[in-house]
């Protein structure tokens, strides 16, 4: 028997191999398992809270689908659940995608991003105004172009008219600048309404076709803007919550280069590690995209091109956020991971929106505490230098918020008439408890004094606030 031991070693090693292979197989297999079933029973309690008709999560983990499921109903009457093939609105998430774009045509040498718009739309009623703004400025919102679409959204919903050419135009007509083009930030959807007007002139194709092009042929997509889209079965309707009853919400078939494209939320999911390997985009240009802009007194914004930066967590965030009244879309990448969470939801104006779903289904998958800052507290010396007010450039003076020590000598963030603690965890930046999955960074000059506050929202930059000698401007 001894003899023939060593012949019968490699097949009972090979035995042990396969075993230990396979019992590892089935473990990961029921980690999963047991991890989509809390995130399936996480949806049922987030929809349990009556505030949504219905919504769509979906992860995936490289090329791999995580997890992919949809709750809840397209209408209020509960005949049609949101299954994974339901398309949703990506409302302001289109702004990367037409950022994307752009960059393609640049590196096809049709565009470059230091044109200005008066070279690219000499009939811009204010000539002076647009020999000064660049693409660049236009689509990092630091153009200073007034918002359109307050004024011009409200008048064609009335009239149930898509707005020509000549109506953006005559809105901007005899409206000054908000500020000096790339000495602040304001987000705005002017640029991008401008954005796509010039790439269907630039190329002589619609956008859509060239979505087509540039995104849905190279990855097997199908990204449609809402004017293809409406009348697909599967195409979602929206509502908005209004004094607790639903009200439908008309899709607004018009919009196209700020927003406009709609998806479903796995068919999303997939864009963020293409767009970030080179299938779509050049790795450079890729680079350029996610750059977090500086302005020219030397404030760096945490927006780059059609991309919002941040950290969930302690963890490197990209992507962006659309909506009107609430947050109903939201598409996250974890470049580190090479993880991508999407969010749609269905319905507008409601506390339980696109970013708290993200924030809960990111916190649980990732397994972090959302009551808690992701890096410990730590004391602060001099927390005077951060005391003031601060306000964004077309903030209204109730909206300025102020910095200031309270009764018990701590720091704390107040807005209009209340006033929240501040956590310190490191290098200026804050964590406020009332808001878990948000928190700030002060910018500090090179004398050690703080000039501007930058906001973060479920991880992601959304606002530029400059220190303000008063309280107000």
């Amino acid at each position: 028997m001894k003899k023939h031991l060593h012949r019968l070693l490699p097949i009972i090693i090979s035995l042990i191999s396969v075993t230990i292979c396979c019992e590892t197989k089935k473990t990961k297999s029921t980690d999963i398992n047991q991890k989509i079933a809390v995130l399936d029973s996480l949806g049922q309690s987030i929809l349990k809270e009556g505030q949504v008709v219905g919504f769509s999560v979906a992860i995936m983990q490289g090329a791999d689908t995580v997890y992919n499921q949809g709750f809840g109903f397209m209408d209020v009457e509960k005949t049609m659940p949101i299954t994974k093939d339901t398309r949703f609105l990506m409302a302001s998430v289109s702004k990367l995608i037409g950022s994307t774009l752009l960059m393609k045509l640049v590196e096809e040498e049709k565009l470059s991003l230091n044109k200005t718009l008066f070279e690219l739309m000499p009939d811009f009623p204010n000539p002076e105004q647009a020999k000064k703004i660049t693409l660049e400025h236009m689509i990092s919102h630091t153009s200073g172009l007034p918002e359109y679409a307050k004024v011009i959204d409200t008048i064609f919903v009335k009239t149930g008219k898509a707005p020509t050419r000549e109506d953006y135009l005559n809105f901007f007509k005899g409206r000054d600048l908000l500020f000096e083009p790339g000495s602040n930030y304001s987000y705005c959807n002017s640029g991008y309404v401008l954005l796509g007007i010039i790439l269907e002139q630039i190329t002589g194709n619609t956008l859509q076709q060239e979505f087509d092009r540039v995104i849905n042929e190279p990855t097997s997509m199908d990204l449609k803007l809402i004017a293809e889209a409406t009348s697909l079965p599967e195409m979602s309707p929206y509502w908005e919550l209004v004094d607790s009853n639903y009200l439908h919400y008309p899709h607004w078939t018009w919009i196209q280069g700020d927003g406009g494209l709609t998806a479903t939320s796995i068919m999303l999911a997939q864009f963020p590690r293409q767009w970030a390997s080179g299938v779509i985009i050049s790795p450079s240009s890729f680079e350029e995209m996610i750059m977090p802009r500086i302005l020219t007194d030397g404030i760096q914004t945490g927006y780059g091109l059609g991309v919002r930066n941040g950290e969930f967590f302690g963890e490197r965030i990209i992507g962006h956020t659309g909506g009107h009244k609430s947050t109903y879309a939201i598409m996250v990448y974890f470049p580190a991971r090479d993880v991508s969470f999407v969010v749609f939801v269905n319905t507008d104006h409601t506390p339980t929106n696109a970013r708290k779903v993200f924030g809960l289904f990111a916190a649980e998958y990732l397994g972090v505490q959302p009551n808690e800052p992701s890096i410990s507290i730590k004391p602060l010396n001099d927390p005077s230098k951060y005391v003031g007010f601060y306000g964004a450039h077309n903030d209204k003076t109730e909206q300025i918020i102020e910095i200031k020590l309270n009764e018990e000598g701590i720091l704390v963030y107040c807005y209009k008439e209340e006033c929240f603690p501040m956590a310190y965890i490191g290098d200026h930046k804050f964590w406020i408890e009332e808001w878990p999955f948000d928190h700030v960074i002060f910018e500090i000059n090179e004398k050690g004094e703080a000039i501007a506050i930058k906001e973060y929202f479920t991880g992601f930059y959304s606002l530029l606030r400059k220190k303000l000698k008063q309280n107000r401007f």
